[in-house]
């Protein structure tokens, strides 16, 4: 399958696979860098929203947004590895949820409440609800929608290989998503956020990876 592309010209096959795995490298080494920026947040009490806040808030925000490609190039690349009469559109339009949200996430920065030491007067804001709306559902959105497609993917030849290690990860980032606001009450929700999108990334760059490899 050819997806149209600029000017009506078809986007050779593996072209979106290609993009979505560079979008997860992209993604990781930046999320790294401004981790090691000034202000040091924790990774492991901090959620990663929290990285949009500060002087070097702008490189989060670039990456919601090279989030957000990503991982609607991965969904055009296993979309396309499925025959179109049974395609998991519910799954994909998941998956779409998961990358629109991810990327409007740069435009609404969140409210830092609970660090005195980088905010000593925090004050709820419209643009913060707004980004703690738009991530649960984000994240809400993603495991279910990776879950949704692992279950169907013997109906994508190629991708049918890759099953047992696409439902474990859909099911690992399942279980960091529904144990994220017990482990936030420990102060570690900010560990099980990272594992919910270090299984999401995984997830993506593996069917991406293995549609290329078909394509």
């Amino acid at each position: 399958m050819e997806a149209a592309g600029v000017a009506g010209r078809p986007v050779p096959k593996g072209t979106w696979a290609v993009l979505a795995l560079v979008g997860v490298a992209l993604y990781v080494v930046l999320d790294m860098v401004v981790q090691l920026l000034p202000p040091h947040y924790s990774p492991i009490r901090q959620a990663e929203s929290d990285l949009g806040v500060g002087p070097y808030g702008w490189l989060m925000s670039v990456n919601f947004m090279v989030r957000g490609a990503l991982t609607l190039a991965a969904a055009t690349a296993i979309a396309g590895a499925f025959p179109a009469a049974s395609r998991p559109r519910f799954g994909l339009a998941l998956l779409w949820v998961f990358g629109v949200g991810s990327a409007l996430l740069a435009f609404f920065p969140t409210d830092i409440l609970d660090d005195p030491r980088l905010v000593p007067h925090p004050v709820a804001t419209p643009h913060g609800e707004i980004h703690l709306l738009l991530a649960l559902i984000a994240f809400i959105a993603a495991p279910f929608g990776a879950l949704l497609i692992s279950f169907r993917v013997e109906r994508a030849g190629p991708l049918a290989a890759v099953r047992g290690a696409a439902v474990t990860l859909a099911l690992l980032a399942s279980v960091a998503l529904l144990a994220m606001p017990t482990l936030g009450r420990y102060h570690v929700g900010g560990l099980a956020e990272r594992v919910l999108l270090a299984c999401v990334l995984g997830w993506l760059a593996l069917l991406a990876a293995t549609a290329r490899g078909a394509a």
